[in-house]
C-alpha cells in the first residue's frame, strides 16, 4: 500500500508550481497523524512519523519517477529508480487510468462545499475524492494538474488524472487489500523552500542492499591454494611431530 499512500499525497498536495507546504491529515491502520508535504518544482517531499524512531522522508522526482527514501533515525538513504519501477508496470497503463464518476452526494468539509466522486483502477483499489469547486485560485491550479497528469513519473493507472476533476481535493480516501487510508487537507501555503530539502543530506550513508542470489552463483570458485599439501598415497609413513610440554 505504499505506492497508493504516496499516490494519494499527491492528489490531495500537488498542483502548482510555486513552492508549497501543506499538511495532511493521515489515517491508515497502522499509523494515525499528520504528514507534512513540500513541493518545490517538480520534486515533492513528504515527511511522515516526525519525532518518531521510525521517523522517514520520500522525495520523489516528477519528470523521472525516482525516489530517495531517508531514514532520519538511523541517518540512511535508499535510492529507487522510477525507469525500473516502469519497466515492471504492464505496458499501456497510463491508458487505464482511473475515471472519477460522481455520486451526486454532497457534503461538507470545514470551509468547503464539497461533490463526492468515486473511482476503482485496473488493480482493484477503490477510492473517494471530496471535491471542493470553490477552493481559492483553483483555476490556477487546475492548468498545473495537467502538466503533472502528463509527467513521466507519474503512476497514470493508480489514481485518476488530476486535472479531470472540477474541484480541489480536500479529502481522499483509497482501500485495496484489506486496508484503508484516509488523507485530509489540513492546511496550505506558499513560502519559498531551500532546494536542500530535496536532496540527500551529507551525514547520511547509502543503505546497503543485499547482494543478489544470481551474482553469488555467479562469482568464481576460488583456485586452489598455492602450498598445499599433496595427498599422500596409502601406506606412506607419516613424519611424527613431538610437541614439548611446558615446564611448569
Amino acid at each position: 500500500m505504499k505506492r497508493i499512500f504516496i499516490s494519494l499525497a499527491l492528489v490531495c498536495a500537488a498542483g502548482v508550481r510555486a513552492d508549497l507546504i501543506t499538511q495532511q491529515q493521515i489515517v491508515t491502520p497502522n499509523y494515525t497523524g499528520v504528514a507534512a508535504i513540500m513541493i518545490k518544482g517538480t520534486k515533492i517531499r513528504m515527511d511522515t512519523y516526525a519525532g518518531q524512531p521510525q521517523a522517514l522522508s520520500t522525495i520523489t522526482d516528477l519528470n523521472t519517477g525516482d525516489t530517495i527514501t531517508l531514514l532520519h533515525t538511523q541517518k540512511l538513504y535508499l535510492k529507487s529508480s522510477g525507469h525500473l519501477m516502469k519497466q515492471a508496470r504492464p505496458s499501456g497503463t497510463a491508458s487505464r487510468a482511473p475515471v472519477p464518476q460522481p455520486t451526486g452526494k454532497t457534503q461538507k468539509v470545514g470551509p468547503y462545499d464539497t461533490e463526492l466522486y468515486t473511482w476503482t483502477n485496473s488493480r482493484g483499489i477503490t477510492g473517494t475524492v471530496w471535491v471542493a469547486k470553490n477552493y481559492p485560485d483553483y483555476a490556477r491550479i487546475r492548468a498545473d494538474y495537467a502538466v503533472l497528469d502528463k509527467t513521466t513519473g507519474a503512476d497514470t493507472d493508480m489514481t485518476p488524472a488530476l486535472s479531470a476533476l472540477p474541484g480541489m481535493v480536500v479529502r481522499s480516501q483509497v482501500a485495496g487489500g484489506g486496508q484503508t487510508i484516509t488523507l485530509a487537507l489540513i492546511l496550505a501555503k506558499e513560502e519559498p523552500l531551500d532546494a536542500s530539502l530535496f536532496g540527500i543530506p551529507r551525514n547520511y550513508k547509502e543503505l546497503p542492499r543485499p547482494t543478489p542470489l544470481k551474482q553469488v552463483i555467479a562469482q568464481p570458485v576460488p583456485s586452489k591454494v598455492s602450498g598445499t599439501p599433496t595427498p599422500k598415497a596409502p601406506g606412506t609413513p607419516t613424519q611424527s611431530t613431538t610437541q614439548k610440554l611446558p615446564s611448569w
